[in-house]
């Protein structure tokens, strides 16, 4: 882990001002005085691809936020199995935690830039800025949101809709941040979706051929998707 600050050549400029994901994070209720403070209660730390950010139910002493690359979230299943909550993007917030322990696992996906901030200064600012602890709460139930979605997507979905509602559901993400989303840009590998979907690597492969042959999608390569029939897909 390589912990970093981002230098601006105007020495007033603070790190979060000129934060390229600020717009779709939950620090954008600030203004320009606040941030100054903001900027020195956080530091920004770099993970490479496959790096563990923290492990479930290690102690909780920092909260996250993504300012560049992908993150995975997932928990550790009591027979040793993996089961994956789900993929985080630039803007998104996370690190909850219970009784002062983490409640999942979470990954870099690729070269990953993280601002942190320790739980503690963290929450003696909140208590003075009611308006981001509401944007914070908004971000918080952004986990919450990716379970339910989870739950939804394996409880009654056959692995056809599985796949395409995940496809979809990454291009979807993509958009709301601004960025590209068509091509989909998929980061994380095949056995990643499987997993996150309940299906066998072999299922995944064979569902996005089933699509490229009926002309829904094209694959550009390993990482890259174009969907050519958003509605029939």
């Amino acid at each position: 882990v390589r912990e970093t600050l981002i230098e601006s050549s105007d020495k007033s400029t603070t790190r979060c001002a000129i934060c390229k994901i600020r717009s779709y994070s939950f620090c954008r209720c600030l203004h320009d005085d606040q941030l100054k403070i903001f900027s020195g209660i956080s530091t920004e730390k770099e993970f490479k691809d496959k790096e563990t950010v923290f492990l479930q139910q290690e102690d909780s002493k920092h909260l996250y936020n993504i300012t560049k690359g992908n993150i995975k979230i997932y928990k550790l299943l009591s027979d040793g199995r993996i089961q994956i909550i789900g993929f985080l993007y630039p803007g998104d917030f996370f690190g909850s935690y219970k009784k002062g322990k983490y409640n999942y696992s979470a990954e870099a996906i690729g070269d990953v830039r993280l601002c942190v901030f320790k739980q503690e200064l963290l929450d003696n600012y909140l208590e003075k800025n009611m308006n981001l602890a509401k944007e914070l709460l908004h971000m918080t139930s952004h986990e919450l949101t990716l379970a339910q979605d989870r739950i939804g997507v394996l409880g009654k979905m056959n692995a056809n809709e599985r796949v395409a509602k995940f496809i979809l559901n990454i291009s979807e993400q993509r958009a709301r941040i601004g960025w590209q989303n068509n091509p989909v840009s998929l980061p994380m590998i095949r056995q990643d979706i499987a997993d996150y979907l309940g299906l066998t690597l072999e299922t995944v492969s064979r569902e996005i051929t089933r699509f490229k042959t009926s002309n829904l999608i094209k694959v550009m390569n390993a990482k890259q998707i174009f969907i050519v029939d958003k509605e029939k897909l």
